[in-house]
């Protein structure tokens, strides 16, 4: 059986100036089962709270959304995606008619993953989201979406395929909406 590593210290080493709303940094000291400690970094992002990407649905096309990620330096295509700040499923809605303007017609959580294991503390949960046949999105009024666009399962897998879908968070609830339909074969 596994022993969990016991933390025996934290501090924050940084929160940004809403009061640590959006991004805080620990760094916490653990005893690990061999005996030897460790410091480690954590990040928390929205104060803690279970963040959202949105599988928005059309048929079998989903829509991504092109962004500016200046952390990696490039335009990205990618599923919506949000902090909570309620339940999950009400999050991805209001998310998805920020981003898009659409307006979806159910919401059901499909899974929940934890993007990187190693550092970041927030769970993230994949919400599916049926929108009507006939609705067209558009850049939401936040400014941050520069494109909307439905792909069929044909272009997502080309895109994973040339190097045009590359965002984990995309890739993974894509990944975990598929496993979920593999089983229900």
């Amino acid at each position: 059986m596994d022993t969990e590593a016991a933390r025996t210290g934290t501090r924050k080493a940084y929160g940004d100036a809403d009061g640590g709303r959006w991004c805080e940094v620990y760094l916490d000291e653990y005893r690990l089962p061999s005996g030897g400690a460790v410091e480690l970094h954590r990040v928390r992002l929205g104060g803690g709270r279970t963040g959202v990407v949105v599988l928005a649905r059309r048929g079998a096309d989903v829509l991504l959304v092109r962004q500016w990620r200046p952390a990696v330096g490039r335009w990205m295509w990618e599923l919506p995606r949000g902090f909570g700040e309620s339940d999950p499923a009400s999050d991805a809605l209001r998310e998805l008619a920020e981003e898009t303007g659409l307006v979806g017609s159910s919401a059901a959580v499909v899974a929940f993953m934890d993007v990187d294991s190693g550092m970041l503390e927030s769970e993230v949960a994949v919400v599916e989201v049926t929108v009507p046949p006939d609705a067209r999105p558009r850049p939401g009024t936040d400014g941050e979406v520069a494109a909307t666009r439905w792909w069929t399962p044909r272009e997502v897998a080309q895109g994973v395929r040339d190097g045009a879908l590359r965002d984990a968070f995309t890739l993974a609830a894509l990944g975990a909406a598929l496993a979920l339909r593999l089983t229900e074969c």
